[in-house]
């Protein structure tokens, strides 16, 4: 069915609903976490506040040309940089990452703010070079693009954020045609690298790989969170203990249960049911992501922008389930819309504002229904 117009008079209502929906849950379950927790209602006032913050930034970024982002790529990229250098001067160090500023009350995480900023340059270079993508000189350049950004970011060090920015990357790379060639090149190139990057990680990262294989070598020190956390969810069993009620999250024993664990937190409370709620709600976010990029991909830029927000979203939802479950090793990445923090709900929803611009302004075809 051909549609008439130049241009989409609609934004993407269902990416619309399952965000707010995700969102709301998502405040619903940091209640519950941080219920113990002496002034737990600040949390909940935080999240709520920069939700409502997040949705303003996305309905002004849905109604924003987002074509007029690629005239100002080496101000985001200029902007990126500084906020990843000074990070490193004057940020606080948490969780064995120095990757936050405080300003007042507030703790800005610039690693967030800087996601937005990578899927902006690197979609403007992607869809000026998408013609000659299999040319070395044209991957040289891309990964120089890349490793600025990731060596600022390791220098912290962060290695879950290193790797969303590096998943980004090459979702791009895939939308834009890239020789299989290249791909095989890379992983041959990674297992061969393997012995070095272990030697140059930081002795707590080695540890979080060493608890993710065996948690029961260290259970009271490094294994104590993946342990605690699968503990949480398998007491939920089917149908979970109920709102405000599962022992793990309200005496204290998962760790990090409002932000890293929160869905250990859904899975003690809600039981199987409620995960797999949450996962579906969020897997049908980046099932929409990459829809709209796959119906943009008459307009490069537009696409590309599509495609690293779903890759950015699919990459936390896989890292922190991933470590819930004790299946990834802990990278301390939030559930987007879920987890609480901020910089996260700022970001996750003005990167969706992103979609929603070029779900907008997209071409109509003979072949869009």
């Amino acid at each position: 069915m051909e549609k008439k117009g130049l241009f989409s008079d609609t934004v993407d209502h269902t990416l619309l609903i399952y965000v707010i929906i995700t969102s709301l849950l998502g405040i619903v379950a940091i209640n519950s976490a941080a219920a113990s927790i002496e002034g737990h209602y600040r949390y909940v006032i935080v999240q709520s506040a920069a939700f409502l913050l997040g949705m303003a930034a996305m309905t002004a970024l849905t109604f924003f040309n987002y074509k007029y982002l690629y005239k100002l790529r080496f101000v985001f990229f200029g902007l990126a940089v500084a906020l990843l250098a000074v990070v490193l001067v004057i940020g606080r160090i948490r969780g064995g990452t120095k990757g936050w500023i405080a300003i007042g009350p507030v703790n800005l995480q610039p690693a967030e703010l800087t996601k937005l900023c990578f899927i902006i340059t690197i979609s403007c270079h992607l869809s000026k070079v998408s013609d000659s993508i299999n040319k070395p000189k044209t991957l040289l350049l891309l990964l120089l693009h890349l490793g600025i950004y990731v060596g600022l970011i390791l220098m912290q060090p962060d290695l879950g954020t290193a790797m969303v920015f590096v998943v980004i990357f090459a979702a791009g790379l895939f939308f834009a045609g890239i020789s299989l060639k290249y791909v095989f090149g890379a992983a041959g190139a990674v297992a061969l690298a393997s012995p070095v990057i272990w030697f140059l990680l930081r002795p707590h990262q080695r540890n979080r790989i060493l608890s993710f294989l065996d948690p029961e070598r260290d259970p009271t020190g490094t294994g104590y969170h993946v342990l605690q956390s699968k503990l949480a969810i398998g007491s939920g069993e089917i149908w979970g203990r109920g709102y405000l009620s599962g022992p793990q999250t309200q005496y204290g024993y998962l760790p990090e249960r409002q932000t890293d664990f929160i869905f250990s937190s859904i899975g003690e409370e809600f039981g199987f049911v409620g995960c797999v709620i949450i996962a579906a709600l969020l897997f049908s976010i980046i099932f929409r992501c990459f829809k709209d990029a796959m119906d943009s991909r008459h307009e490069p830029f537009g696409m590309f922008i599509c495609v690293g927000v779903g890759a950015m979203m699919f990459t936390h939802t896989f890292e922190n389930i991933g470590m819930c479950l004790g299946i990834m090793p802990i990278t301390g990445i939030p559930l987007p819309f879920v987890s609480y923090g901020g910089s996260s709900m700022l970001t996750c929803c003005a990167a969706i504002g992103l979609v929603q611009s070029v779900v907008t302004r997209r071409r109509r075809t003979k072949f869009d229904i």
